[in-house]
């Protein structure tokens, strides 16, 4: 079977693809920095790299590249871009990352349970943008929309040699970014705080660097069988930790335990593991954590369910009374998008979110959307390659949320489609791996 004309080619013109893509990264740091922070630069940076992709190249596969090329090192700059600059760019990443996929029906039990797990999901976000109008929750529907989507591509893809090359991209643009913005934090150059616990964010958000590195450790650990990976497994670890966001550690720690427990080279893995935990030491990271239990117990952050987690108790229930006390309609498609701020604003005083994707799901989409975003999730962890990727998105959908962190999320969940990070996948022809040019013709899937 051919693939389709768009997603033929693999070869960059006038230059190689990792030249291109560090090109692109260099060039999205500059304008970032540069930038005023507005929607309209948002849209201005986008549209740049867009054209910049098309002048670059002629098919999708080069787009897609160059996106997931340049997407981490949004996500490691964040708090210097304008406003849903890695919204727009995710979403772009997502949409080729998608093409590139070719999903396909299986016409399996999971490809049904997957159908029907979207429809339930999608369905109360298009009635809460028609009873509320687009402008209130688009911006949050069009974030909602990446799940679902990078689900499609990670459960049913069946073109793995290019999604092989995008993880490549992706894989070692993360390791570069992430590195990047620890050096900054730890040298002093970027200072900004968010938790006061001592943390090292350099020009990231915290629970976008949080989740994104989280990421990156798990995809490290599940393609490395050699001690060669241990300092991208201690950088990754390191800058998860530091962030001092706590809800991707339990994902991290389940990581950890089941790569030691299934690997065949179990000594050399737990040699990895034990190396970076002594880098998380050594580097001040675990401080970071400490600092933060330390100031939940002065707080009485343990003692209750209400003070649970920075406050976490108090906002789950006066977001699930707020819905509990709705009407029937609204238990089964929710209250509507954004409607959780507006509850927490007005119990709590303050505007904040679900902290949670199942309190935010079930009280702006309802039980309809819970129960789409569960059978979807069920579907993920049946048929990704790559799991352990997975276990630390769930942990940080469990306790924080990340539906609306959108970079993160096209990386974590393109992560979960292999475990082929440092080569060309075995697929691709001997030509295409040694000179990255593809032969006369189309290329054709080979037996896997």
């Amino acid at each position: 079977m051919d693939y389709p004309r768009a997603v033929r080619g693999i070869h960059l013109r006038g230059g190689a693809p990792v030249a291109k893509v560090a090109a692109a990264a260099l060039l999205a740091v500059a304008v970032g920095v540069v930038l005023p922070a507005s929607p309209l630069g948002a849209s201005l940076l986008v549209l740049a790299v867009v054209v910049a992709a098309v002048a670059a190249c002629f098919d999708v596969l080069g787009l897609a590249i160059l996106l997931v090329g340049v997407l981490p090192w949004l996500v490691t700059m964040s708090d210097l871009l304008p406003r849903l600059t890695v919204t727009f760019a995710s979403g772009a990443a997502a949409g080729a990352i998608l093409l590139i996929a070719a999903p396909r029906n299986m016409r399996t039990d999971s490809s049904i349970a997957l159908r029907i797990g979207m429809v339930f999901f999608f369905a109360p976000v298009v009635l809460s943008l028609g009873r509320q109008g687009a402008a209130t929750g688009a911006v949050q529907a069009a974030k909602y929309v990446l799940f679902p989507l990078m689900a499609l591509a990670v459960a049913e893809a069946t073109n793995e040699r290019e999604l092989g090359y995008l993880r490549t991209v992706a894989f070692w643009n993360s390791v570069g970014a992430i590195t990047v913005n620890l050096i900054f934090g730890l040298t002093g150059f970027a200072t900004s705080s968010y938790y006061g616990s001592g943390e090292i964010l350099g020009f990231g958000s915290e629970h976008e660097l949080a989740l994104l590195a989280g990421c990156v450790t798990a995809a490290a650990l599940a393609t490395s069988i050699s001690l060669a990976w241990s300092p991208v497994i201690a950088v990754g670890a390191i800058a998860t930790v530091a962030t001092g966001v706590r809800s991707t550690l339990p994902g991290l720690v389940i990581v950890a335990f089941a790569r030691m427990l299934s690997a065949r080279v179990r000594l050399r893995v737990m040699v990895l593991v034990g190396l970076a935990v002594a880098g998380i030491f050594v580097s001040g990271a675990a401080h970071v954590v400490e600092a933060r239990f330390h100031e939940g117990e002065k707080v009485g952050e343990f003692q209750s369910f209400s003070s649970f987690g920075s406050g976490r108790g108090s906002i789950y229930q006066a977001a699930v009374h707020t819905w509990w006390s709705a009407s029937p309609f609204s238990w089964i498609v929710g209250t509507g998008l954004r409607s959780i701020l507006g509850v927490e604003q007005q119990v709590l005083g303050q505007q904040f979110g679900g902290h949670s994707d199942i309190v935010d799901v079930l009280v702006q989409i309802g039980i309809a959307g819970l129960a789409g975003l569960l059978l979807i999730w069920f579907v993920l962890f049946l048929k990704a390659k790559s799991k352990l990727p997975l276990v630390i998105l769930a942990s940080f959908a469990l306790f924080s949320g990340i539906l609306e962190v959108s970079g993160p999320i096209v990386i974590g969940m393109l992560f979960a489609t292999g475990t082929n990070l440092v080569a060309w996948p075995r697929a691709v022809p001997r030509q295409v791996r040694e000179t990255g040019v593809p032969p006369v013709g189309p290329l054709r899937r080979q037996p896997t």
